[in-house]
C-alpha cells in the first residue's frame, strides 16, 4: 500500500462523511435517520458496485474516471449544502438546536 493508496482511501471515507453529516443537518429526527441512513447507502452502494478494487460491475478506465469525478464531487456537493443549511440565515437569530 502505497500514500497515494491511503491518500484516496481517506478520500472516499471523507465522501462518506459528507454523506452522514449532510444527513444529519435535516430538519427532523425521520429525516435525518432517513437521509444519513440512505444517502450513507447510495454512496457505498455506488462505490463498491463500480469503483472499488473487488467491484461486481468494474467499468473501463474513461467511463471509471468519469463517474470517480462525479462520485467526489456530488460527496464535495453533500459537505457544502450541510454547511449551508446548518448555519443560520444572514440576519436572522441563531437556531435552538
Amino acid at each position: 500500500m502505497t500514500i497515494l493508496d491511503l491518500f484516496w482511501f481517506a478520500a472516499e471515507l471523507a465522501v462518506y462523511a459528507s454523506a452522514v453529516y449532510w444527513g444529519l443537518t435535516r430538519s427532523t429526527w425521520p429525516r435525518r435517520l432517513g437521509a444519513t441512513g440512505g444517502g450513507l447507502a447510495l454512496f457505498i452502494a455506488i462505490w463498491g458496485t463500480f469503483c472499488a478494487p473487488q467491484a461486481s460491475h468494474p467499468l473501463p478506465g474513461p467511463a471509471k474516471a468519469a463517474l470517480e469525478t462525479a462520485w467526489f464531487l456530488c460527496g464535495a456537493l453533500a459537505f457544502v449544502a450541510a454547511r449551508r443549511s446548518s448555519r443560520p440565515a444572514h440576519g436572522s437569530a441563531p437556531s435552538t438546536r
